[in-house]
């Protein structure tokens, strides 16, 4: 590792423990700053050992980050890159069943003031996205203020932290571990809804004067819920050892494509089913979403298959290089 490979790993490392809005004018300055203090500290060409030695003196990446960042903030920015993740997932998820709600209604009254349904459902949305968004912002205000340091890499002593083990800047092999640690809980919460809870997924009750159950999904959907269990336990055991490992290798890419391969199989096997909902409208829907899912997961394979087989991500121009040479 040379000079100035060394100072990218650094500004790098640093960078990913900034928000996005501060990294780059942030990796800009630091640059130049290591630049111009190796230079004045060396007489010629500077070495990758007095490289070292400086950015021991200006401290590990963590620690280096910690002085770049807003002495006070609602939700911090080692936690913030996750809760824009979950408030998007969790207001798409609210989107997704008020329309499939609205389908369902103009299925079943066909005509009957469709305008005025539609402008409820939208209301509706509104408030109930307004409404989960706050919760979550105040559920990881709470995580910030009582568990925010404890997310934080511990901070490492200088004889103790090595530049010369800094990852590379493009490093496929990272984790996120707040991100990771939010899919296994709601893989968890998930697994616990289909296998403790299945009446709430299979019926719906309407009504508040005279409620009536009504069956949403097939029986032959509620047949295949264990295999679609052992799909997700698998995925959350998967992410529960890399988040203890710290970093994907190679033995545990593979078993992420083995467990792409199960899970692939699974929803083959609902899409392959003739009727996924009583409601004819909810079948179509669902089939066409599981179509796309496919399609992803088999590109998904196919470039993890690509990375561990020649070593190097899988992108179209080094795809079609490769079919050339």
């Amino acid at each position: 590792m040379d000079t100035h490979e060394m100072i990218d790993r650094y500004v790098n490392e640093v960078g990913e423990n900034l928000p996005r809005k501060m990294r780059t004018d942030i990796e800009m300055e630091l640059r130049s700053l290591l630049l111009d203090t190796l230079e004045e500290q060396s007489d010629g060409e500077p070495t990758p050992k007095m490289t070292a030695a400086l950015l021991r003196e200006f401290g590990s990446p963590e620690t280096m980050a910690a002085q770049y960042r807003p002495a006070e903030s609602l939700i911090g920015p080692k936690l913030f890159p996750t809760y824009k993740v979950v408030v998007a997932i969790t207001v798409s998820i609210i989107g997704v069943l008020h329309l499939l709600w609205l389908g369902l209604v103009l299925w079943q009254n066909a005509g009957d003031d469709l305008i005025g349904r539609i402008l409820d459902m939208t209301f509706s949305f509104g408030r109930s996205a307004i409404l989960n968004a706050g919760i979550v912002t105040f559920i990881f205000a709470v995580i910030e203020r009582v568990a925010g340091d404890s997310l934080e890499l511990p901070d490492k002593k200088a004889q103790e932290w090595d530049p010369f083990e800094l990852p590379p800047v493009k490093d496929p092999d990272r984790i996120n571990r707040a991100e990771l640690a939010v899919g296994i809980f709601f893989g968890l919460l998930f697994l616990s809804w289909l296998n403790f809870f299945p009446n709430w997924f299979g019926g719906v009750n309407f009504g508040e004067e005279d409620p009536w159950f009504f069956a949403l999904v097939t029986a032959e959907f509620i047949a295949l819920i264990p295999l679609f269990s052992a799909s997700l336990l698998l995925d959350v055991v998967l992410k529960a050892i890399v988040f203890i490992q710290g970093r994907w290798n190679r033995v545990t890419r593979w078993i992420e494509v083995g467990s792409e391969i199960f899970g692939l199989y699974v929803v083959y096997r609902f899409f392959n089913l003739e009727e996924i909902s009583t409601v004819p409208f909810f079948t179509t829907i669902t089939k066409s979403i599981l179509a796309i899912v496919i399609i992803i997961v088999i590109l998904e394979i196919f470039g993890q298959l690509y990375r561990l087989l020649l070593g190097r991500p899988f992108t179209p121009r080094s795809f079609i290089k490769s079919k050339l040479a």
